[in-house]
């Protein structure tokens, strides 16, 4: 029995993953007989044999859960009669559940109304769609705020929930239904106005009916797209089709018929803003036309001879022609469509301003065939002149900011003038005094960060970098000295190629700096060059001088790397020094010993925030920081300086060892980047010291000078000095020793002499108190 049942199944499921599907395409038939079909599955026997593509097929329908390791052969899947079962078991009906999209949807709604004389009846009709049948669903109809009468779905009264502003009706199992809702909204037809405002739900399409019972109107619905109206038995129709909206408001009022067609009444109000620039007097006038009556096709003014027109725009104007009719010059200006009602144009015009010492006259732009022309005129100065009303004529002197806001919101620079006119013509006088500009800089310097070397052998080598902001310059003009070897010229991280002019002065182009919100970025321009002096002796001066350039620099960063194993007694600078060498330091004062091994590493850079495990390598950053008294350099300026410091070593490494492509022999230069001829490399111990200085111009002269000698000569003066001192120490102590002992032998050496005769006269006296004292000391 159970194999029976197996087989049965067995059988069903290949038909419906097989056969059926190759029946149901183009109506072709399979047929295959009994025992081909048993040998294909070996459904008599213990195991099943299935393809693996026949096999997937089945785990999809059965579900992830179903899957785990089978036996596979032969790219066939090996199955117990068990397995096979409970795969079968597991198998679901595709399609059967798909989730729809929506629990229900309301597609269409039809309004239909009977006005009467006060109030209108409506009749509502609602095709939704419920999508889900397990559960009940409620369906928002109509808004709270309308007086609802009834309520039906499918012609039987509805089960109605209030809830969320809206009566709801409550529906359950999928299919489609007519829902018809009566409801009744305020209206009156005694008087004016005429208006009737009803709160709907929004639907997709959405049908609009309305029978008035007034003949010879005009309906107005600005939800509609399209309105149509009929008239029958003094009863007007209305049908309209709305769009997506949440109310619907008709308005309407009878029409009337026109005897006679009025003319035009054309009133015209400018805004005249008079723009002073270099050469010319620029006005933008913006006509603001109240037409009324009657449209009219085109507007015309008059303009003087002398007067240039820019541009002329406005909604719906074409474009504009140009006349001369009784000896006046016209600007007939014509509307794509007639205007009535607020119709505005713009007229942009430009003057020339007259010779220096003259006076410029402004007569404006009349307006042709209006009833009424009335104006105000603001004045704007946009170049560096001076400007004064000599003479005005027609015209009233009035404060800006009662000016009308189109000019205000026209103008970009304040407004120095405020006039207003009543009606044309008008004369305005203007005296405009120019005055020599100054030029603006078209660059500069932003920062400079410079590292210079001191070799041992006399060699200095410079590394400059600028941050610099521009506009339109060319080139940053560079005077080098005249025995300088230019390594690398980079400009923006890139290497360019850089020359000479005829003033000796290295030319390196500049790229254009990026605009972001209305700032300049800036851009590094870096310059590596190297000069040759006398090296280093017993004792002497060692000085440089940093090249100026043609730029205005904010702020300058210099840090000298002076050779290990001497001593420096004074530093002499035009940068301001930092505190650690100020004043004479006759044996060598305090040094900073610079380490590549064990020097400042990125790690210490962010000395700010640091925890117990590396506070001592932050106090470390700390004190290899400069102080300055008076130039302001900020601690990440300096943190800057330091990295600038330690990739000196780096970007000599990276440059070869060939043939230097800058020289200035012959007064040319020519290559880019080049190679420098010798390897220079940072010292791995030595000294560096840094100076500052804010507001750098070309012409200040930025020098570094130092006293030096030998690291052994400070300590022989100490031990010289030291040496002198307990010398001194030993004479004066021997001098003092020898005073004394001489003066203890003169009292022991002095003689002394006895008289007997002076003893005896001495003697009596002096014994008659002894006796007196031991006659009392008896008693």
């Amino acid at each position: 029995m159970k194999t029976s049942l197996f087989r049965y199944f067995f059988i069903t499921l290949l038909l419906a993953v097989f056969i059926l599907p190759l029946l149901s395409q183009d109506k072709s038939e399979v047929s295959l007989p009994w025992t081909e079909f048993k040998n294909l599955t070996n459904i008599d026997k213990d195991m099943v044999v299935i393809p693996m593509e026949t096999f997937e097929k089945l785990l999809i329908q059965a579900g992830k859960e179903n899957q785990k390791a089978y036996n596979i052969a032969n790219g066939n899947v090996i199955l117990s009669q068990t397995e096979f079962k409970k795969l079968v078991d597991n198998m679901k009906t595709p399609g059967t559940n798909i989730k729809p999209p929506y629990d229900y949807l309301v597609t269409k709604a039809v309004y239909k109304g009977k006005m009467s004389t006060d109030n209108t009846d409506f009749t509502a009709t609602f095709l939704v769609h419920v999508l889900k049948d397990d559960q009940y669903l409620k369906i928002p109809v109509i808004p709270n705020s309308t007086a609802v009468k009834d309520i039906k779905v499918n012609g039987k009264s509805a089960l109605i929930v209030s809830e969320s502003g809206y009566s709801n009706v409550v529906l359950q199992g999928k299919g489609e239904y007519k829902i018809e809702a009566e409801f009744s909204v305020k209206s009156t037809l005694a008087k004016g106005p005429y208006e009737l405002y009803i709160n709907i739900n929004k639907t997709p399409i959405t049908l609009f009916e309305l029978d008035i019972p007034m003949p010879q109107i005009e309906v107005e619905i600005p939800q509609a797209n399209q309105i149509r109206t009929s008239e029958n038995n003094r009863i007007t129709s209305v049908s309209a089709v709305i769009t997506e909206s949440y109310n619907i408001s008709v308005k309407w009022r009878k029409k009337f018929e026109i005897i006679e067609k009025l003319p035009p009444k054309v009133y015209a109000d400018m805004n005249h803003l008079i723009s002073i620039e270099d050469n010319t007097l620029k006005t933008t006038t913006q006509i603001n036309y109240n037409i009324l009556h009657s449209e009219i096709e085109t507007v015309a003014v008059s303009l003087d001879d002398n007067v240039n027109i820019l541009n002329i725009y406005g909604a719906g104007t074409g474009e504009w022609q140009e006349i001369v009719k009784n000896d006046v010059r016209q600007i007939i200006i014509p509307f794509t469509y007639g205007k009535k009602g607020n119709a505005s144009v713009t007229i942009v015009t430009e003057v020339p301003l007259s010779a220096e010492g003259l006076e410029t006259a402004f007569t404006g732009i009349k307006t042709l065939n209006t009833i009424r022309e009335t104006g105000s005129i603001g004045i704007e100065l946009n170049t560096s002149a001076e400007v004064t009303v000599t003479e005005n004529k027609g015209l009233e002197r009035i404060a800006v900011q009662t000016l009308p806001s189109d000019i205000l919101s026209r103008s970009a620079k304040p407004l120095i003038e405020g006039f207003k006119y009543a009606k044309h013509p008008f004369e305005l006088m203007l005296n405009i005094k120019k005055h020599k500009k100054i030029g603006v800089p078209m660059a500069a310097a932003y920062s400079a960060n410079v590292v210079t070397l001191f070799t041992e052998d006399g060699k200095i080598v410079h590394s400059i970098e600028y941050k610099i902001k521009n506009s339109s310059k060319q080139f940053l003009e560079v005077k080098l000295p005249a025995d300088a070897q230019v390594f690398s010229v980079f400009v923006n991280s890139s290497p360019v190629e850089s020359s000479l002019n005829d003033d000796g002065k290295l030319l390196i182009p500049l790229i254009r700096s990026n605009s972001l919100n209305s700032t300049t970025d800036t851009f590094p321009v870096e310059v590596i060059f190297a000069t040759s002096e006398h090296k280093f002796g017993f004792f002497g001066i060692k000085e440089t001088l940093l090249p100026p350039i043609d730029l205005f620099t904010s702020q300058i960063m210099w840090s000298v790397y002076i050779p290990h194993g001497y001593k420096y007694i004074y530093f002499d600078s035009s940068l301001e020094k930092e505190e650690l060498i100020r004043g004479v330091n006759i044996f060598g004062g305090e040094e900073r010993v610079y380490d590549e091994e064990n020097g400042l590493g990125d790690d210490m850079m962010e000395y700010d925030s640091y925890d117990d495990k590396n506070i001592g390598r932050s106090r470390e950053a700390k004190r290899q920081m400069s102080e300055f008294r008076n130039a302001p350099i900020e601690a990440e300026e300096q943190l800057l300086q330091m990295k600038k410091e330690k990739a000196f070593n780096s970007k000599m490494d990276e440059l070869a060892l060939a043939a230097p492509s800058v020289s200035q022999t012959a007064g040319v230069m020519s290559g880019g980047t080049g190679l420098m001829p010798i390897r220079i490399k940072i010292p791995t111990t030595g000294q560096v010291y840094r100076f500052a200085k804010t507001v750098v111009n070309p012409e200040d002269p930025l020098t570094f000078k130092v006293y030096f000698v030998q690291s052994w000569v400070p300590k022989a003066v100490k031990w010289l000095f030291w040496i002198v001192v307990i010398l001194i120490i030993y004479i004066i102590v021997k001098k003092l020793f020898k005073k004394f002992f001489s003066a203890e032998d003169e009292i022991e050496g002095e003689t002394i002499h006895y008289d007997e005769a002076e003893y005896k006269k001495e003697a009596p006296e002096s014994e008659e108190p002894e006796k007196k004292e031991e006659g009392e000391k008896k008693e």
